[in-house]
């Protein structure tokens, strides 16, 4: 997978929030999520209330929201929280026919440089499901590291001193 092939746009289209809700309701998809039961109805309603071509006013609202585009077609979502100088980051590949590509790896790089250099934050983390395989190999591929085990998940983190000495 070539670096420059996956791209996060920030605009979110009808058409890309009728796919976060699908996506959201496919149990495999969401089963490592911490969202609550009610996203994909809430999604809906807001897409019917809302008669406009452009949501992203509903997706910012706690901080950024990309979506992950490979080839010109939403794949999945990555969204980031400012925390003071810590943003968390939550990444989700929607499209499971693309899982085990590298995808996540190239869409967290983007994440992260957001973060950094355009929101100059010093730190960012994840919270990932202690079961979550691939997301922990994702994140540790790119330079994350264990900071605190929760109940149920690893928080990981990377620091802008150690994204610059990767980058």
């Amino acid at each position: 997978m070539k670096a420059g092939s996956i791209q996060l746009r920030q605009e979110v289209y009808q058409a890309d929030a009728w796919k976060i809700a699908d996506w959201l309701d496919d149990y495999e998809v969401i089963k490592y999520l911490n969202e609550g039961r009610n996203v994909v109805k809430s999604i809906t309603q807001a897409i019917q209330r809302v008669n406009m071509p452009i949501l992203t006013h509903l997706f910012n609202q706690k901080g950024s929201f990309f979506m992950i585009m490979e080839k010109k077609q939403p794949i999945g979502f990555l969204r980031l929280v400012p925390k003071g100088k810590t943003a968390e980051m939550v990444i989700v590949i929607g499209e499971k026919e693309k899982w085990g590509r590298g995808i996540g790896k190239h869409a967290i790089m983007e994440g992260l440089h957001h973060a950094f250099f355009e929101w100059r934050m010093d730190e960012v983390i994840a919270k990932i499901n202690l079961k979550n395989e691939r997301s922990i190999r994702a994140f540790k591929s790119v330079g994350f590291k264990p900071e605190k085990e929760l109940m149920k998940e690893m928080q990981y983190s990377i620091s802008i001193r150690e994204f610059l000495k990767i980058g």
